[in-house]
């Protein structure tokens, strides 16, 4: 008996990131379906993050007839599946223990200056359905789609976990690396399996969500000498505009007709625990 081959969706990564989808001081969770479209159709991952399977992880796909395929908010992989009988069975049967590996691969130079992150020398982010021996029991575990989280450094993993998971890389991968996608099979949760028990695909959608930075503003007058600071961090947006109230939003009050320029990501500094945006004016 013979059967036609088709392709099925086995799981997908969904990359998001609230400086490109916030607009303003609106957020991207809190604006209606159609804006939220709106702003997906300018979205694209790639204008920050690179996403590429490993070496070991190339050879597992083509091995189980797997197909990796970058889009414009992550990725999907796909794997060939026996057509009119069970859309969900995989033409080869999947090992629950299999793992797939990404690299991620920050390719803007600002992008820790408008993300909400620390960045630790010799530590890197690990997004996992299942946890490393030497990682403690808070270990986080990625994110479903439906989830509401945005990533924090609760996504750092030890350094001897990092040294561990560089070292299954091959030599020429392991620079740059800001994170690894580490996926298997069957997680250590059900909710995070990508296959269920009798080896059918459940096509789970993963989500990594990056959060905006919010500084406080440093308005800067070389002529006059001055520096004024906004009294509350504001949100870093590609899009929209932040309006400043020269009253409230400083201390002393500025004159009611004073207006103030939204700051760029290019000039940022940090002192003791805030950080600055800096705006010459």
């Amino acid at each position: 008996m013979s059967f036609n081959l088709t392709f099925g969706l086995l799981f997908e990564v969904t990359l998001f990131h609230n400086y490109f989808l916030n607009s303003g001081v609106n957020t991207y969770a809190g604006m209606s379906g159609d804006d939220q479209k709106k702003m997906l159709q300018k979205f694209d991952s790639n204008s920050f993050a690179t996403i590429t399977p490993t070496v070991e992880t190339i050879t597992q796909l083509r091995n189980y007839k797997m197909t990796f395929k970058p889009t414009k908010t992550g990725f999907r992989v796909y794997i060939k599946v026996k057509e009119g009988i069970e859309i969900d069975d995989p033409y080869i049967s999947v090992p629950a223990d299999l793992k797939l590996d990404f690299k991620i691969t920050v390719n803007d130079y600002q992008f820790e200056n408008y993300t909400n992150l620390e960045f630790v020398l010799n530590q890197m982010f690990l997004f996992s359905n299942v946890k490393p021996s030497t990682e403690p029991g808070t270990f986080k575990y990625i994110p479903n789609f439906s989830d509401n989280i945005l990533i924090s450094n609760n996504y750092l993993i030890s350094e001897e976990t990092t040294s561990i998971l560089l070292s299954e890389l091959q030599t020429q991968e392991r620079q740059d690396v800001f994170g690894i996608i580490s996926l298997t099979m069957k997680g250590d949760n059900n909710p995070k399996d990508i296959i269920d028990g009798f080896g059918k695909m459940l096509s789970p959608n993963f989500k990594i969500h990056f959060d905006n930075r919010k500084t406080l503003w440093k308005y800067i007058n070389r002529k006059a000498g001055t520096e004024i600071n906004t009294l509350t961090a504001k949100p870093l947006t590609y899009s929209g505009f932040v309006e400043l109230d020269p009253v409230n939003d400083f201390a002393p009050a500025q004159l009611e007709s004073s207006t103030y320029p939204n700051p760029s990501v290019k000039s940022i500094t940090k002192i003791d625990s805030d950080y600055y945006s800096e705006i010459f004016i």
